[in-house]
């Protein structure tokens, strides 16, 4: 089985975020982040600026530590493959 990419995998909230700011003078910044996290399978690929970028143009933060270091608070949970 194929793994599910860091998109595929994204809670609907965050995807919601990033394609309203998607229409606005940022739009290029949130096509790359869409395009990595298309892109990508794994949390631990993104770097922590890459992470700081979702969050800022998503407006979803991060509650606690293990949720920025896992990514808890961007993916929906046990939904690792398709």
């Amino acid at each position: 089985m194929k793994r599910l990419t860091l998109y595929q995998r994204l809670k609907p909230e965050v995807i919601a975020g990033l394609e309203c700011v998607g229409n606005q003078p940022y739009h290029c910044s949130v096509n790359n982040i869409l395009d990595l996290l298309k892109s990508e399978q794994y949390y631990s690929d993104l770097t922590i600026e890459d992470v700081k970028n979702i969050i800022v143009f998503s407006g979803v933060n991060p509650v606690t530590i293990p949720d920025f270091t896992y990514g808890n608070f961007l993916f929906k949970n046990n939904e690792w493959r398709g």
